[in-house]
């Protein structure tokens, strides 16, 4: 499972207490639109972002590479339901138009750009 793999040794509960990344757990971050999770995944993010009160500033690489898009609806659909509560899947179409959208996009994104897109 993609998640086990690419997620689980900074985002698993067990993780979180020596505080490697924000949690997954009631994130709006993950119940939150689609396409900016999405992108997260695609590219990566950098920089402070606020979870639950608390500011991380750590980097998360973009798994863009080495995902397709059929593995990154199913990764992002299992985080989103097994920590959001979100049983609404994300579809390899939904993906595929992020990917294609940000095609020439080779830098993380920023938690500002993240937030400042509809």
């Amino acid at each position: 499972m993609q998640f086990q793999s690419y997620c689980a040794a900074c985002h698993a509960p067990e993780a979180q207490e020596a505080d490697a990344a924000p949690p997954l757990e009631g994130s709006p971050w993950v119940t939150g639109e689609a396409g900016r999770l999405i992108k997260i995944v695609l590219h990566g993010v950098r920089g402070p972002i606020e979870v639950q009160g608390k500011i991380y500033d750590r980097e998360m690489p973009g798994f863009g590479q080495v995902l397709s898009d059929t593995d990154v609806a199913a990764l992002l659909s299992f985080v989103r339901k097994r920590f959001g509560g979100l049983s609404e899947p994300i579809t390899p179409a939904a993906v595929s138009r992020v990917r294609a959208a940000n095609a020439g996009r080779v830098d993380y994104w920023s938690v500002q750009e993240l937030l400042a897109e509809p």
